[in-house]
């Protein structure tokens, strides 16, 4: 009898375990786009990040509304995050997404673009926009509370 019942708490336990994630879609192929108009600078401090913006409208409309000047906050200890002048859109966007350290990405229910340098769990209404190329995740993780970024087009100055 106890192993019949082990077993049982077994499959239990597999079951609970598989449904914990179901809600977390697989991780999607990205694919970033060559084109100098895709590639958007953040100047953080004295130093430049470059981040490779995927091809898709949420990216597109925020490159529409370059150059800004936004001031990033800590959150949760894993990402830095502010707030555009105006929201994007999510047209065509998957139902949220699943970020790691150095992915830049749009969080649809607070309207405000993020720079991850931790990695985190899926969230809904989560748009990934790019990613932040070599030395920005330990840039994004040095920066101060309500640090000011400027961001722009590769071939725009401020």
């Amino acid at each position: 009898m106890k192993g019949k019942l082990f077993g049982i708490g077994v499959a239990v336990a597999v079951l609970i375990a598989s449904a914990c994630g179901a809600d977390a879609p697989e991780p999607r192929e990205r694919t970033k786009t060559v084109t100098e108009e895709m590639i958007i600078i953040a100047e953080i401090g004295e130093e430049e990040v470059e981040i490779s913006m995927y091809d898709n409208p949420t990216s597109r409309n925020f490159i529409d509304q370059l150059p800004l000047e936004l001031s990033f906050k800590d959150f949760g200890g894993f990402e830095k995050l502010g707030y555009p002048p105006k929201k994007l859109t999510t047209e065509g966007a998957p139902e949220g997404d699943t970020p790691s350290a150095g992915d830049f990405a749009y969080y649809a229910p607070w309207g405000d673009v993020t720079l991850y340098y931790k990695d985190e769990s899926y969230a809904k209404g989560l748009v990934l926009m790019g990613r932040m190329e070599d030395g920005g995740i330990e840039k994004v993780a040095g920066m101060g509370e309500d640090e000011i970024v400027r961001l722009r087009n590769l071939e725009k100055p401020l």
